[in-house]
């Protein structure tokens, strides 16, 4: 469903950055796990409202623009981690909401972009990159894109309470070797 679509989008967008005290955070923090392969550069990522508000009929307007630096090859497949910081840190669990795998969760790189064709492509990449793996080099992103968020569930809204989240999203080659680990920190209320 829509609203579901948006989420999982929004949250793999998102999933491009992270560290933990105990503040409030000014704006979206992103980059690169320590030790990582930086496969891209982050030309821009904006995101309004922030803090993030991820609930029913709230919008959610994201800029992204990235220099994809090497091919994403066929096969690649993500493992997200999200967690809620705090004193002690709460990991998100992968949750099936009406088939529909949401929090941290591991996907097929394939799917993700067959998930997203309809609003990616080919608006938000390079001329003659079709919306399939393997992804070649170049500028991919453009002018922001706004969510609305449906009708989400209650248990997404409980789940996504106000607070610090990390998500670090990992990308794994077919033979199942890390090509690299995007991180992101991000204020919720």
């Amino acid at each position: 469903n829509l609203e579901m679509k948006s989420f999982i989008v929004a949250a793999l967008f998102l999933a491009a950055a992270v560290s933990a005290k105990p503040r409030k955070l000014k704006d979206l923090e992103y980059g690169f796990c320590e030790g990582s392969n930086p496969v891209l550069e982050f030309s821009t990522i904006r995101v309004d409202p922030y803090p993030l508000q991820i609930h029913s009929g709230k919008d959610l307007t994201l800029e992204v623009m990235i220099n994809l630096l090497e091919q994403v090859p066929e096969g690649v497949q993500i493992s997200l981690k999200l967690k809620k910081l705090g004193l002690i840190d709460l990991p998100i669990p992968c949750l099936d909401i009406n088939g529909t795998p949401i929090g941290s969760c591991d996907y097929d790189g394939q799917e993700i972009l067959d998930f997203g064709a309809e609003f990616l492509c080919p608006t938000y990449f390079p001329d003659g990159q079709t919306c399939t793996l393997p992804l070649n080099p170049g500028m991919y992103g453009g002018d922001p894109v706004t969510f609305t968020f449906g009708d989400l569930p209650d248990l997404i809204v409980d789940l996504l309470a106000s607070g610090e989240y990390e998500a670090k999203a990992y990308a794994y080659y077919a033979d199942g070797s890390e090509m690299t680990c995007i991180r992101i920190k991000a204020e919720l209320e």
